[in-house]
């Protein structure tokens, strides 16, 4: 069985729902799931870009420092990959201010499909979405690249919220933007199920607007407390003494 099957048989119970191919559900018609129309969570068109606001947040020994800067993503081109499906490359540039020009940082590739979204990154693929949207669903966002004993687990999650309206905070001197239909997910980046606690808080939460794509991502890892001097640990709740965070918010979007 291949890695997108397993991967799609670990986002149960409605599974079956998925598989398109008619050989695959010969025998199970009555398990059969109509699939609803999704929202187009992550659009891609070449030629098009989104601007965001980046705010990188580093804690040491609980002295913050904070580096604005903007990223732009910009889909270059659209191709074929090994197996001729479609892919598409997209060029991340990177500036300190809006009035400094734009210089080339990576790419990645995106491949939007019927039933999910994968993205690859460093010759690392994952997961981003899974058709159709499910509230509290969760899925293996590392399928393609996790070992078969690990296949089944649950990395990545559906918000309790769907299709829910979201606002983005102003940043770098534009408005706050309110999107009407969005989907949250949450990714836990050390393998359980909730990696937020009184001592630290990991995590990856990446926010979808229909039509429009990623409006807005956090990626943190920091801890509340320290070592005293006799080794002990001394808890700060609510104040981060070590780690860092890592804040984007969608500015602008157009066509180059």
């Amino acid at each position: 069985m291949s890695s997108f099957l397993r991967l799609l048989a670990a986002y149960r119970p409605w599974a079956l729902g998925l598989l398109a191919l008619p050989v695959l559900l010969a025998g199970c018609r009555h398990d059969v799931v109509v699939v609803p129309a999704y929202d187009n969570y992550f659009p891609v068109e070449v030629g098009t870009y989104r601007t965001y606001a980046v705010a990188d947040s580093s804690w040491l020994k609980g002295a913050l420092t904070v580096s604005n800067y903007q990223f732009r993503e910009r889909v270059t081109e659209q191709f074929a990959d090994a197996a001729g499906q479609p892919a598409y490359r997209l060029v991340r540039s990177k500036r300190p201010n809006s009035a400094a020009g734009w210089v080339d940082d990576s790419a990645f590739v995106v491949q939007p499909m019927a039933r999910a979204v994968v993205v690859t990154r460093n010759n690392i693929r994952t997961v981003a979405l899974i058709y159709p949207v499910q509230a509290n669903k969760g899925w293996n966002d590392m399928a393609f690249s996790a070992s078969p004993d690990t296949i089944t687990s649950l990395t990545r999650f559906y918000g309790p919220n769907v299709a829910a309206p979201y606002t983005v905070p102003a940043a770098q001197g534009q408005p706050a933007v309110t999107y009407p239909v969005t989907v949250t997910t949450k990714t836990t980046l050390d393998g359980g199920i909730d990696d937020v606690n009184a001592l630290y808080q990991r995590g990856l939460q990446q926010v979808y607007a229909s039509g429009t794509g990623l409006v807005q991502r956090r990626r943190f890892s920091h801890n509340t407390y320290y070592l005293l001097p006799d080794n002990s640990t001394k808890l700060t709740p609510g104040v981060v003494q070590d780690g860092y965070s890592r804040f984007e918010v969608l500015i602008d979007k157009g066509t180059i």
